[in-house]
């Protein structure tokens, strides 16, 4: 597990996507009523719980779930973003993160996205950290990365910089997409987790702001 600040950890895992190594990154945030695991990713359970009592476990979208049914037979409560619980039929989730829900507690506030019904995206927004906790929604590749890994976001303009694929400049629903970026922009946040590609330490809202400036926003 590696620390980012107060209460906020990630853990990383190795993961191919259409043969391409991506990476896989789950956070876990330390709340007043137990351990929130985002995207959660193959992990002993001992490791997740040196960190606190493990309480949820969210699949944040269409594409971050393969993981999730072993933490929710565990014990966990499960939630899901819209269209996941389809894919997971085994799976007993506890509800679906759409609408108002909120089951989290005042430290974080779940913002699901409506833009982009292939991945239906659910983003959470840690306050006391200011730490925006994404998905697919957009991607940060380093240098460093496999050689084959930056060639293949590159064709799909996901390399190099926090940006997003050519698969969102395609599929959202553009009008949609940009009421709810200017609203996520409002939004008082600095560091911005990704499930694929560097953590933004500092600085994560405007370089989300540059990642979707082909919206107008």
């Amino acid at each position: 597990m590696r620390r980012l600040a107060p209460g906020v950890h990630t853990l990383e895992a190795p993961q191919r996507f259409f043969g391409l190594e991506v990476g896989a990154r789950m956070t876990a945030l330390s709340l007043d009523d137990g351990l929130l695991l985002h995207s959660p990713v193959p992990a002993p359970m001992e490791v997740v719980a040196a960190l606190g009592a493990p309480r949820w476990a969210v699949a944040p979208n269409r594409f971050h779930h393969l993981y999730v049914g072993a933490y929710v037979a565990a014990g966990l409560e499960g939630w899901a973003a819209p269209g996941v619980a389809r894919k997971q039929p085994e799976v007993a989730f506890t509800g679906t993160l759409e609408g108002d829900v909120q089951p989290f507690g005042d430290e974080v506030e779940v913002i699901p996205l409506r833009c982009f019904e292939l991945a239906s995206e659910v983003l959470l927004l840690h306050r006391p950290s200011r730490t925006l906790v994404v998905t697919d929604l957009v991607f940060h590749f380093q240098p460093d990365d496999p050689w084959l890994t930056r060639a293949g976001m590159a064709l799909l303009g996901g390399y190099p910089g926090c940006s997003t694929t050519l698969l969102e400049r395609v599929g959202f629903d553009r009008p949609t997409a940009r009421e709810e970026l200017s609203l996520l922009l409002d939004r008082d946040f600095d560091r911005l987790i990704l499930s694929h590609g560097a953590v933004l330490e500092s600085g994560g809202r405007d370089a989300l702001a540059r990642a979707f400036s082909w919206l107008g926003i």
